[in-house]
């Protein structure tokens, strides 16, 4: 489980490819979402680090990443961020954005 502790560690560090939800229980469209990241994170287990984080517990990484609306999904690979999506974010855009990161993410690891 991610926290202010452990992130940079987890996701920075480790160069982790990433997807990071930021939800919050009374946010709509943040219920809609959560059924979404669970899939992800069966489909992508081993591979992609899928977290949600409440933005009423996690106040200090919702501000470091501006999750000002909800749901804010952040997208890392290799420690950086590649892409914030705010607002709900269907199953199939979000499966298509992370087969495109690992993809460039194994390339990148074939080259060196």
């Amino acid at each position: 489980m991610l926290d202010n502790s452990n992130f940079d560690q987890e996701i920075i560090e480790k160069k982790s490819v990433a997807l990071i939800t930021f939800t919050a229980d009374w946010c709509r469209p943040c219920l809609l979402q959560k059924p979404v990241i669970q899939n992800l994170a069966g489909k992508y287990a081993g591979k992609v680090v899928i977290e949600t984080l409440d933005v009423d517990t996690h106040i200090e990484l919702a501000d470091r990443y501006g999750a000002r609306t909800l749901p804010t999904t952040i997208l890392f690979a290799q420690g950086e961020i590649v892409e914030a999506l705010a607002g709900y974010q269907t199953e199939d855009f979000l499966t298509s954005y992370l087969d495109m990161i690992l993809a460039e993410v194994t390339r990148t690891a074939e080259k060196n």
